[in-house]
């Protein structure tokens, strides 16, 4: 595929242009209306996992077996982690195919040779600021020595399995199906326009994490713990921009939580809402100057224009 003059500027990336145009509109209702259906697709999406084991646990017995960190329990997690996924990329084909017109992969959902690179690239770059952060702050406490269930000679057992399921927990049921909504889907739709693209997706993402249980002990606390989406939000946006690739983006996301897994593992512990404002600052403002830099070097929102055929 070739790309046009006019786009020449931006990395192609993972995203393509639409074949015609969208039913719904990019004015003001029409974003709202955007912004509206993707929290309420994530909302449902986890509404669907919480479903789930509710169900499960009905079973006479279902309790004993899928309890704890068993391989039966991993198990019915993964189930879990994948139906938000699954039920994801099913509500969004369908809006993308009836709405906006286009192919599911048009929002970022595609994977080529450098996806791997980029994704590796952003799960670096995230961990690493989590970690070194977190170890410049002052410590309160010690590092937390969680007993692990099963005994001594599970722990090998166990322990691969716990990486297993906080992986999925990272990946599968947050920054994959988090970041197709806000870093995809909105972010492409709104392209033309990629400072408000920017700012919209970016509001909204943010917004969604007030009701996210991080430790918080009380209003205030909630809202300064948005530090931390608002941070890896902005990162995985200036990323996106100089890479053209959304899976830049999911790495970042899932980066933050696997570095949030090694610090509260193997690190002493620190205060909570400073390490939130710390970390949050921190990649915000790298993601800040990412973004600007990219948007001044004439990279915008990724978009591959197909060729226009000349008129016979």
């Amino acid at each position: 595929m070739t790309s046009s003059p006019a786009s020449s500027a931006a990395p192609s990336g993972d995203f393509i242009h639409p074949p015609g145009q969208p039913r719904l509109g990019v004015g003001p209702v029409g974003i709202v209306v955007r912004a509206v259906v993707a929290v309420a697709i994530l909302m449902a999406a986890n509404l669907v996992a919480g479903v789930i084991p509710a169900v499960v646990v009905l079973i006479p017995g279902a309790a004993e077996v899928f309890g704890g960190s068993s391989p039966w329990g991993v198990a019915l997690a993964a189930v879990v982690q994948l139906s938000v996924l699954g039920f994801v990329l099913l509500v969004l084909r369908i809006w993308m195919t009836t709405v906006e017109r286009a192919p599911l992969r048009a929002a970022g959902w595609s994977w080529r040779r450098s996806s791997g690179l980029w994704l590796a690239l952003g799960i670096g770059v995230s961990a690493l600021t989590v970690v070194i952060v977190y170890a410049a702050l002052p410590a309160i406490g010690p590092v937390r020595d969680d007993e692990l269930p099963g005994g001594e000679q599970d722990v090998v057992l166990v322990s691969a399995l716990l990486i297993i399921y906080y992986l999925g927990l990272a990946f599968v049921q947050q920054s994959l199906p988090e970041e197709l909504l806000f870093r995809g889907w909105l972010l492409w739709r709104l392209r033309d326009r990629p400072v408000l693209a920017i700012t919209v997706t970016t509001l909204v993402f943010t917004a969604i994490h007030l009701v996210s249980q991080g430790g918080q002990q009380s209003v205030s606390e909630h809202v300064l713990y948005l530090a931390l989406p608002l941070g890896f939000s902005l990162l995985a946006v200036g990323l996106l921009l100089w890479t053209g690739s959304l899976w830049a983006a999911v790495g970042v996301h899932g980066g933050f939580h696997v570095g949030n897994y090694i610090a509260v593992a193997a690190m002493p512990e620190v205060d909570a809402v400073s390490s939130w404002l710390a970390i949050g600052g921190v990649q915000g403002v790298i993601g800040l100057v990412l973004t600007v830099s990219a948007l001044r070097r004439g990279r915008t929102v990724p978009c591959s224009l197909p060729a226009k055929r000349s008129a016979p």
